[in-house]
């Protein structure tokens, strides 16, 4: 009897060992991801926003030795897709956190009550470092115009990696 139940209660402490092990790995992996994801994503605006700008606007006319008049009528186009990337960028982010938000609610179904008030803290961390790397980000662009036509060049880097 003693027997069967240390049994049990052994192998109830490998499943939650299992799972959370699985937790943290998925926390982990899905950080890094959303991190390459955002800057890949970052790249791109900055790279199609350039393209609008006097200096790659002007590269690019010359590589493809366009006259005025196309350069007339391409940087429209070129405006038209940034604000779509843009657009795209913003819907993607919102998909990303649904996603993060269903993945916690099925977590937390997996999770005992101390886990699961873990799992907050760890949102809340993501959450303020966050904010901070934005508050940072507004600090470094004041008085910078934005990207685009006219601009100075390209925004800084993303927020950096989780340690």
């Amino acid at each position: 009897m003693v027997q069967r139940r240390l049994l049990t209660v052994a192998s109830t402490a490998k499943i939650i060992l299992a799972v959370s092990g699985i937790f943290v790995a998925g926390a982990v992996t899905g950080g890094f991801v959303s991190l390459r994801v955002a800057d890949h994503l970052a790249r791109q605006k900055r790279s199609v926003e350039r393209m609008g700008s006097t200096e790659i606007g002007a590269r690019l006319a010359e590589q493809l030795r366009l006259t005025p008049e196309q350069k007339d009528k391409i940087r429209p186009i070129i405006n038209q897709t940034s604000e779509e990337l843009r657009k795209v960028r913003r819907e993607t982010f919102s998909q990303m956190a649904a996603l993060v938000e269903k993945m916690d609610a099925d977590l937390s179904k997996e999770l005992t009550d101390e886990q699961r008030v873990l799992l907050k803290e760890v949102r809340a961390k993501e959450e303020e470092r966050r904010k901070q790397w934005m508050a940072e980000r507004a600090k470094r662009n004041e008085g910078r115009p934005p990207d685009g036509p006219g601009s100075e060049g390209p925004r800084p880097p993303g927020p950096p990696p989780t340690p």
